[in-house]
C-alpha cells in the first residue's frame, strides 16, 4: 500500500510542478492566475510532506531539483505580500525536506533565523568542502579529505554540522574527534550535542527529536564522550586530545582531526611533527571498525612544509595521483575519486583578490599581509607551506632529481657520522659524482647501536661500490679497521677510508658548508622516498634543520656537511688515505 501511495504522490507532484512551470512561462500578471497557483502550491506542500514521511531521501532529492527552484521563482514574480510571506514559509519547509539528504541545505535550514550565517558569506570557498562531506555520508568508498583554510574561515564549524547531520542519517554510528586542546575538542563535542538538541534538528530528523523528558535519548552525556540510544558501539562520540590513549576507541562514521598546533613554535618542532605523523600512521587512522573503508577528515591551517598536515598530504600524494578537480577551485582529487585535498588561499593565486570578499576584503587582507612576515603570510593565509628564516635546507632551496643522470665515472663516495649518544642517528649519505655535482643515491640512517650496523654499512659499501669513505673517529678510533676487515672478509678491496677527528662544533661546521650543500649536492625529489625509508627519514630531518630553533637531531645535515668539507672541498683528500692491498 505504501509503495502504491508513493508512486501516486510522485506522479501528482511532478505533474503539478510541470503544470505550474508551464503557466509561469505565460503572462501571469492577472490576479486570478497568481491566486490559482498559490492554491495549488498549498496542496503541493501537503503532498511533499506526505512523500517525505514515506521516502525522505528521494523526497529530499526532488525538493532540491524541482521544488525549491519553483518556490524561488514564484517569490521573484509575485507582488502580493501575503502570498510572498506564505511562499517563504513553504521555502523554509522545502529546505527542511532537502536537509534530510543534503548537508548544504541542512546548514541553511538550521541557520534560517540566525544572523551569524556560516555558508552565505563563505560559500564560494566552502562549496567543495561541503560537497565532499556530503559525499562521505552516502559513499563508504570515499576515504576522506585534507582541508587547509585560513583561520576563521569556518573549517571547524562546518565539520560539527557534518557530524550532527550524519548522526541524523546514522544514529547507530560513532565518531572519533581529535584535537590538540582538551577544552577546544570538548567544546566542539558539546556543539554537536547542542545541534542535536535543537528543535530544528528534530524537524529534519523526527526519529531524533529531542525531549528533555526523554531520559534515554542520551544513554551517556559528557563533553568528552556521549552516546545516543541507537548507537551500536560503546559511544556515539569520542572527543580526545592527540595525547590521549585512543586504542580502546573505534569510529564507524569518520575520524575527524582538527588543529593540532597552537602556534608556530609547535608546528616547527620536528620531534612533535614526527610524533603526530607516526601516531596517525600507526594508531589514529586504524581506529576504525574492522571491515569498513576508513573515512578521515583532517582540517587545519598550514604552518610549515614539515608539519603534520604537510606530511599527511605528502603521504596521500605518494599513495595516489591527484589532479585538479573539474568541479571546484582550490581542490585536488585523487584519480580514483576516493580522496580530496582542499587548499584555499586568502588571496587568489592569480588575481590577488580576496577569495572570500563577504568575509574579509582584499584591502584588509593586504593590510594583514603588510603586518607580518612572509613566512606567516604564506603558510597561514595562502596555504603555501614555505619555511621561516633559519630553515636553510628547506625543500624549496635544495636541488633535486627525479631520474638519476647516467654516471660518467665509477666515483661513488660517502661520509659516515657514528652516533655519539643513544638518541643520535648513525648517518652515512652515499653520493655519485656526476659532472660537478654530487647526487645522493643511498643512505644508511638509523639510531641503533653502532655495533649492530657494521654489516649494514658494509653491505652499502659493496652495493654502491664506494671507493672513498670519510669516517669520523671521535667516538671510536677502531672503526676504520673494523670496516676494512669486514670488507676484506667479503672480498671487497677498493675502499679508501679517510679518518677525521672533528674539533669544531656541529653548528659551525653546518653553517660553514651550507652553501656547498645547496650548490653542489642534488637530492632525490620529495616524493621519491617515504618517511619510513632511511633516505626519507634523513631528508625529513635535514630539511627540518633550523639555525634559529632548537634541533633535536642534526645527524643527517652534519654528515652532509662532513662530506662537503672532506670530499667536495677536498680537505680530506689532501690527507693520506690508506687503501687495501689485494693479497695474491
Amino acid at each position: 500500500m505504501e509503495n502504491k501511495r508513493k508512486t501516486e504522490l510522485i506522479t501528482v507532484i511532478k505533474r503539478t510542478i510541470y503544470s505550474i512551470e508551464a503557466t509561469l512561462k505565460k503572462n501571469i500578471k492577472q490576479e486570478r492566475y497568481k491566486q490559482n497557483i498559490f492554491e495549488v502550491m498549498k496542496d503541493l506542500a501537503l503532498e511533499f510532506e506526505e512523500y517525505g514521511a514515506i521516502d525522505k531521501i528521494e523526497c529530499g532529492k526532488l525538493a532540491i531539483k524541482n521544488y525549491i527552484p519553483l518556490i524561488n521563482l514564484l517569490i521573484k514574480v509575485e507582488t502580493n505580500l501575503d502570498r510572498i510571506y506564505e511562499y517563504h514559509q513553504q521555502l523554509e519547509n522545502a529546505y527542511k525536506l532537502a536537509a534530510r539528504v543534503s548537508l548544504e541545505h541542512f546548514i541553511i535550514y538550521m541557520e534560517w533565523y540566525s544572523e551569524d550565517k556560516l555558508l552565505e558569506p563563505r560559500f564560494n570557498i566552502l562549496n567543495s568542502y561541503v560537497y565532499y562531506l556530503n559525499k562521505m555520508c552516502f559513499d563508504q568508498s570515499f576515504g576522506g579529505m585534507i582541508v587547509n583554510l585560513p583561520s576563521g574561515y569556518g573549517k571547524s564549524r562546518i565539520c560539527r554540522y557534518y557530524e550532527a547531520f550524519r548522526l541524523g542519517l546514522h544514529p547507530e554510528g560513532t565518531f572519533l574527534a581529535l584535537c590538540s586542546n582538551d577544552a577546544l575538542i570538548k567544546g566542539q563535542s558539546r556543539s554537536v550535542i547542542d545541534l542535536i538538541k535543537n528543535e530544528r534538528f528534530g524537524n529534519v530528523f523526527p526519529n531524533l527529536k529531542y525531549s528533555k523528558d526523554d531520559k534515554d535519548f542520551f544513554l551517556k552525556e559528557t563533553d568528552g564522550e556521549w552516546k545516543l540510544r541507537d548507537c551500536e558501539l560503546i559511544a556515539t562520540y569520542y572527543a580526545s586530545t592527540v595525547r590521549s590513549n585512543v586504542t580502546g576507541e573505534r569510529a564507524s562514521l569518520s575520524i575527524d582531526i582538527d588543529d593540532l598546533y597552537s602556534d608556530a613554535n609547535e608546528a616547527l618542532d620536528d620531534n612533535l611533527n614526527k610524533q603526530y605523523y607516526d601516531k596517525f600512521v600507526t594508531v589514529w587512522r586504524k581506529r576504525y571498525v574492522l571491515g569498513k573503508n576508513p573515512q578521515i577528515i583532517i582540517t587545519g591551517t598550514l604552518w610549515s612544509p614539515t608539519d603534520f598536515l604537510a606530511r599527511v598530504t605528502n603521504l596521500w600524494e605518494n599513495e595516489s595521483k591527484f589532479k585538479d578537480d573539474p568541479k571546484f577551485k582550490y581542490t585536488k582529487i585523487s584519480e580514483d575519486g576516493t580522496k580530496v585535498i582542499i587548499k584555499v588561499p586568502a588571496l587568489d593565486y592569480k588575481t590577488g583578490l580576496s577569495t572570500c570578499p563577504k568575509l574579509i576584503s582584499t584591502e584588509k587582507l593586504l593590510i594583514e599581509k603588510a603586518s607580518m612576515s612572509k613566512y606567516l603570510w604564506e603558510t597561514n593565509f595562502q596555504q603555501n607551506p614555505t619555511s621561516p628564516e633559519g630553515l636553510y635546507f628547506d625543500w624549496n632551496n635544495l636541488q633535486t632529481y627525479s631520474i638519476l643522470p647516467p654516471k660518467e665515472t665509477n666515483e661513488c663516495m660517502a661520509s659516515l657520522d657514528p652516533s655519539r649518544k643513544g638518541t643520535d642517528y648513525v648517518s652515512m649519505p652515499i653520493f655519485n659524482k656526476i659532472g660537478d655535482l654530487h647526487y645522493l643515491v643511498d643512505m644508511v640512517f638509523d639510531n641503533k647501536a653502532m655495533s649492530s650496523l657494521y654489516d649494514e654499512i658494509v653491505k652499502a659499501i659493496i652495493r654502491n661500490k664506494i671507493t672513498i669513505l670519510v669516517v669520523e673517529t671521535n667516538t671510536d678510533p677502531s672503526l676504520p679497521d673494523i670496516l676494512y676487515k669486514k670488507c676484506e672478509a667479503k672480498g671487497y678491496y677498493t675502499l679508501k677510508i679517510i679518518e677525521l677527528y672533528n674539533t669544531s662544533k656541529k653548528e659551525d661546521r653546518i653553517n660553514k658548508y651550507k652553501d656547498i650543500i645547496i650548490r653542489k649536492m642534488v637530492f632525490p625529489e620529495k616524493t621519491r622516498y617515504g618517511l619510513g625509508t632511511p633516505i626519507g627519514k634523513a631528508l625529513d630531518q635535514m630539511t627540518s634543520y633550523s639555525f634559529e630553533y632548537p634541533n633535536r637531531h642534526d645527524d643527517a645535515i652534519d654528515s652532509a656537511a662532513m662530506y662537503a668539507d672532506q670530499i667536495i672541498e677536498e680537505n680530506g683528500l689532501e690527507m693520506k688515505a690508506i687503501p687495501f692491498k689485494k693479497p695474491f
